[in-house]
């Protein structure tokens, strides 16, 4: 009986975060009707024709200034996401943990989980921070139990900065470099 409540409480978790992660794509797609960021040193001109044109002395300046700030966007609402669906888990197992129904075994696989999660989460923010150290602009890892991804905030990144960020995860987790994936993102 247990089990058939645990199954079905994890089939409507994945499909909250499944329509979490579709109005966080939307909203970032501007679907939603989210404003964009506001820049400095844009004056924006609207005559009386209706139609509105953006002034800025240098083009390259405005371009690399919507890149920075849709960059930063993707790494706090990654992380914003992140950590929605992790307080998911964390509310889920709490629940399980404190049923006062639950057996023994599922009460401590859910005690483990719970500090495995606990563990990912440091160990996310601490490697996110020594990325940024490394002189990134920003980044997010994401640590599961076998497998580590850490996106980083770059045009490109040369194979020595993946071997040093893949060499920095390795340590930080104990993972085997092969099971680490490295991502740059514009």
């Amino acid at each position: 009986m247990v089990a058939v409540i645990v199954k079905k409480r994890l089939f409507f978790l994945v499909i909250l975060g499944l329509a979490g992660l579709m109005l966080l794509f939307l909203g970032l797609r501007g679907g939603l009707g989210v404003e964009a960021p506001s820049l400095p040193n844009v004056q924006v001109d609207t005559p009386n024709t209706g139609y509105v044109s953006i002034e800025e002395s240098n083009p390259t300046d405005l371009e690399s200034k919507i890149a920075a700030a849709q960059n930063q966007d993707f790494f706090i609402d990654y992380r914003l996401e992140r950590d929605r669906t992790r307080g998911q888990q964390v509310e889920w197992l709490r629940e399980v943990i404190n049923n006062a129904g639950t057996v023994d075994e599922t009460r401590q696989k859910a005690q483990e989980h719970l500090l495995a999660i606990s563990r990912s989460m440091e160990k996310e923010s601490e490697l996110e921070n020594l990325i940024r150290a490394k002189g990134f602009d920003d980044a997010a890892v994401i640590v599961d139990e076998s497998t580590a991804t850490a996106i980083v905030a770059s045009g490109s990144l040369s194979s020595a900065e993946v071997a040093a960020i893949t060499e920095l995860v390795s340590r930080g987790t104990g993972m085997e470099q092969q099971k680490i994936a490295v991502i740059s993102k514009n």
